[in-house]
């Protein structure tokens, strides 16, 4: 297993437009865990991931494989294996050549090459297929092949580039489970780029969210939800409700009434209250609770979802279904903020 640290990564790519990709990147992926770089497109996730592969160079900065830095080290002899977007398997090769391909360039015998293309094809849970050409396999089938092919070599650390977005639905569902329970029964070092956050959530054991280059929260999953570190981390991961005021001690004045709060946090001054969905409790009376009115819902057979006015703003609570007998469209109500499920963030990141 391999802990690989990114030390003052920058990537500046020159041209007609200046344009600074990395900025300033520093972070440690724990040996033996799945982290995802998580960000909308442009914001550097791909550019670092193939810096970590070593298909492009850094401008500044460092990369550590463990305590080696393979700063000056090619990319087939770095000890990572990467899984492109498009598969890019060899369309003249059968799916065991396109996945032997790795240990026929290191000149392994052809009898354990044969016997290791094998097994991975077992593991990748495609077993038999050695003969068959990239054409006639599904999707699905070739993302299997293309991640076959990087584990086959034994990789210290395997780089996956968008791997479920030419998915379908099901499928996803189907190489999410194979991805996890690979890298569980391997455990080796995984990084994937995605710019989905619940694919990050459901397979990463940590999260590097990064904007216009820069890292902004690295966390486990369940941080973004609960804890994000401003409002656009907080809306990235789902969250509408958010509360401008003024922090003093454990109490935030706002405009729709005096909120109790965690104090040891966040410094006394201006703040911004954001609490999740499905935190609010319509009905809820007491502390922390404000009037509010109904002004609409969507039923979704699972859970419904409301949006609430109060004062001039309009908050959205998500209830379990039954609910839309009990509340109805017009109606005024007690919403609840429970205090443990209130955040708080900085105002100038609204």
């Amino acid at each position: 297993m391999t802990e690989v640290t990114l030390q003052g990564l920058n990537k500046i790519f020159q041209g007609r437009d200046t344009v600074h990709a990395v900025q300033d990147l520093d972070l440690t992926i724990t040996s033996g865990q799945i982290t995802a770089l998580l960000g909308p497109s442009g914001c550097g996730k791909t550019t670092t991931l193939k810096m970590i592969a070593g298909l492009l160079h850094p401008t500044s900065g460092d990369i550590r494989f463990d305590e080696r830095s393979v700063m000056r080290i090619p990319p087939e002899k770095r000890g990572a294996a990467m899984v492109f977007q498009n598969y890019l398997l060899f369309p003249y090769m059968s799916v065991g050549e396109n996945v032997g391909f790795g240990l026929r360039m290191r000149h392994v015998d052809k009898l354990i090459t044969d016997k290791k293309v094998a097994d991975i094809l077992e593991l990748v849970k495609l077993p038999g297929m050695q003969d068959r050409r990239p054409k006639q396999l599904s999707g699905g089938q070739q993302q299997r092949v293309a991640l076959a092919r990087a584990l086959v070599i034994e990789p210290e650390v395997l780089l996956l580039d968008e791997p479920l977005s030419n998915l379908d639905a099901h499928l996803r569902d189907e190489m999410r489970e194979l991805i996890l329970s690979i890298q569980r029964q391997l455990a080796i070092t995984t990084v994937f780029v995605t710019h989905d956050q619940e694919e990050a959530v459901v397979l990463a054991d940590t999260i590097a969210l990064m904007f216009e280059g820069k890292l902004t929260q690295f966390d486990q999953p369940n941080a973004f939800y609960e804890r994000p570190v401003n409002v656009r981390t907080a809306r990235f991961f789902g969250g509408v409700n958010f509360v401008a005021g003024e922090k003093r001690g454990a109490v935030v004045e706002t405009a729709l009434g005096l909120f109790d709060v965690n104090p040891d946090h966040f410094a006394d001054g201006p703040a911004v209250i954001t609490i999740r969905p499905e935190n609010l409790r319509l009905g809820e009376s007491g502390k922390n609770s404000i009037q509010a009115r109904i002004r609409g819902h969507v039923y979704v057979g699972t859970h419904a979802r409301f949006k609430v006015e109060a004062g001039d703003q309009l908050l959205e609570v998500v209830t379990d279904a039954a609910s839309v007998q009990q509340f109805h469209d017009g109606e005024t109500v007690q919403l609840g903020f429970p205090r443990h499920h209130i955040w708080l963030v900085e105002p100038e990141e609204a």
